[in-house]
């Protein structure tokens, strides 16, 4: 799961902070922001996104408003997120953690928690992938619910693109194909999965973190490999 910067509340035509009228206002400013990914799921969804409300605005209706409660999320994470009240504390956030650091991407699609997590922080993991209904694999997914079978897929792209990465570089023209790769996997989406794919060639990751919009860039080091952005993670 793709850690994401917010940034600041973005200013209006005079130089001050929004205010938004509607909180459905503010998806072109997050969009902007972190592209036109789900903060969840991570699939690209160019008109499918809503403005999602990581406290539910019904239960919680001071933070309807509010630019920091923000974030963008596909129909199938925002409605099995629903509008239960929920302690902050008790998950990881994509906005506020390295959320990449905490999953492990599979071949098949599947979803796990890193193994070395500590037992706190594997208990906040999984509340968020069962918050949002990420493990919902292939004998739960419907028509209507693609996320688990699009990250598969995407899977096998990025693989695929791995070898021909590879030829390439044989070729002399590595350079020519990581271009090529930064404009194909954010198109793609599923930021994590790319990253999985191309662990082993750090310029290829520096690409992808520089590429998907919004990207925590203090979640990585020097290497592109995952660190702890917060004390906590």
């Amino acid at each position: 799961m793709r850690p994401v910067e917010r940034g600041a509340r973005p200013l209006d035509k005079h130089g001050e902070p929004k205010i938004y009228s509607d909180y459905s206002f503010a998806r072109r400013d997050l969009i902007d922001r972190m592209g036109q990914y789900c903060s969840y799921c991570n699939q690209k969804l160019p008109a499918l996104l809503a403005v999602e409300h990581i406290q539910p605005k019904n239960p919680v209706p001071a933070l309807k408003l509010e630019w920091t409660n923000f974030l963008l999320a596909c129909t199938n994470c925002n409605s099995t997120k629903g509008v239960t009240l929920i302690n902050n504390d008790e998950y990881i956030w994509p906005d506020l953690h390295n959320t990449h650091l905490a999953f492990k991407y599979n071949e098949d699609g599947t979803i796990d928690i890193n193994e070395k997590l500590s037992i706190q922080l594997t208990i906040k993991a999984k509340n968020l992938l069962k918050l949002v209904g990420l493990q919902k694999y292939v004998d739960k997914a419907t028509d209507s619910d693609r996320r688990w079978k699009n990250r598969t897929e995407t899977f096998s792209k990025a693989q695929t693109t791995l070898e021909i990465f590879k030829s390439a570089s044989a070729k002399g023209a590595e350079e020519e194909f990581i271009e090529l790769i930064s404009i194909l996997a954010p198109d793609s989406g599923f930021f994590s999965v790319w990253m999985t794919v191309f662990d082993d060639y750090p310029k290829v990751k520096k690409v992808l973190i520089e590429s998907f919009a919004g990207t925590a860039s203090e979640a990585f080091d020097e290497n592109q490999n995952s660190i702890k952005r917060t004390e906590i993670l």
